[in-house]
């Protein structure tokens, strides 16, 4: 079926494409009897404006580009970002703007920007300095730095090494052999990705174990991909490998609930009692956490609360509001004990 375009619209109402287009987008400038031919005469038809037409006259996307260095099916394989989006959905609403995530495209996320039709980004995981994130700067375009370090641009986390303290410091009183697992390694935008978090959450970890005389070294971390399945892989690898050693690990501290739950299925596989033979805290507290077997014990941030203040944030340089451009929100972070642990 041909699509009906703005010149059938201008040619049945008897006015001037012009004309058609200020009837819907400003029809200040027309008399109120050509707005509403125009306007009728587009709804008998069926016509729907072109969106990319619509964006070149107002200037505008419409919509909020959250920027990802992942795949999306790596994003979603990690429940944290369902709760981060629905509060960010929650804020876009409100001022009818629509999302749209944006992750690498060829492997850049460079190249993912400069492509995005999108009015501003939300830059998840990523630091200003980030290759992806450099050109934003350069061109103006507004952006919200969330699980990222910052400087001159707005930013939201929560406080990842206080929660980290926390955790490490109740395992530290009753284990000695405790096993951390990480984010991922690997070379070029992933590693930086992962740093910003990461880096305050084991500078919490190792402050804590320290506090307690464990010793901290080049191997205390093991690396794992943020979801159930890299953390059932990971675990599992790290265990034998610390068991061969003589050093089995007795208590685990997962940097995310999606790689705890992974451990706990590992741990089910491999016959060992959660908390008897094995204590497990993760960290984020997405909604499964407290309905897994047994439920988890975790360090809980409000995940939802910060889509939606980064959102507020990104709203606010949209609209001009007057506030400061590197306006850093911390959101807290506190341990939530539960069955994986005594």
């Amino acid at each position: 079926m041909k699509r009906v375009t703005i010149v059938d619209v201008a040619r049945s109402a008897g006015v001037s494409p012009a004309a058609v287009s200020l009837a819907l987008n400003k029809p200040s400038r027309l008399s109120p009897e050509t707005v509403e031919r125009v306007r009728e005469t587009a709804r008998v038809l069926g016509y729907v404006p072109n969106p990319h037409a619509l964006a070149l006259v107002q200037k505008r996307a419409g919509a909020v580009g959250v920027l990802v260095p992942q795949t999306i099916s790596e994003t979603f394989a990690n429940p944290y970002f369902a709760e981060f989006l629905r509060g960010v959905g929650a804020g876009c609403e409100e001022k009818g703007l629509s999302l749209q995530l944006v992750p690498p495209r060829e492997g850049s996320v460079e190249k993912a920007v400069s492509i995005a039709p999108v009015d501003g980004f939300l830059v998840v995981g990523l630091s200003e300095e980030h290759p992806g994130a450099k050109p934003l700067s350069r061109r103006g375009v507004p952006f919200v730095v969330v699980d990222g370090d910052a400087e001159k641009a707005p930013s939201v986390n929560c406080d990842d090494e206080g929660g980290a303290y926390a955790a490490a410091r109740f395992l530290a009183r009753r284990h000695r052999k405790i096993l951390v697992l990480g984010f991922p390694r690997s070379s070029g935008g992933r590693e930086r990705f992962v740093w910003g978090v990461e880096k305050r959450r084991l500078r919490g970890y190792r402050r804590a174990l320290e506090e307690y005389g464990i010793t901290w070294t080049a191997d205390s971390v093991t690396a794992s991909a943020v979801s159930p399945e890299g953390g059932e892989e990971a675990f599992a690898r790290a265990f034998d490998r610390l068991s061969r050693a003589g050093r089995r690990p007795t208590a685990v501290l997962a940097a995310s609930d999606a790689t705890a739950f992974g451990v706990l299925r590992a741990a089910g596989r491999m016959g060992l009692r959660i908390p008897e033979d094995l204590e497990v805290i993760g960290f984020d507290d997405v909604p499964f956490a407290a309905f897994c077997n047994p439920p988890l014990t975790t360090v809980r941030q409000p995940i939802e609360e910060k889509g939606r203040v980064a959102a507020e944030l990104l709203l606010g340089l949209l609209e001009e509001e007057d506030r400061p451009v590197a306006e850093a929100r911390l959101l807290p972070a506190r341990l939530v004990l539960r069955g994986t642990t005594v």
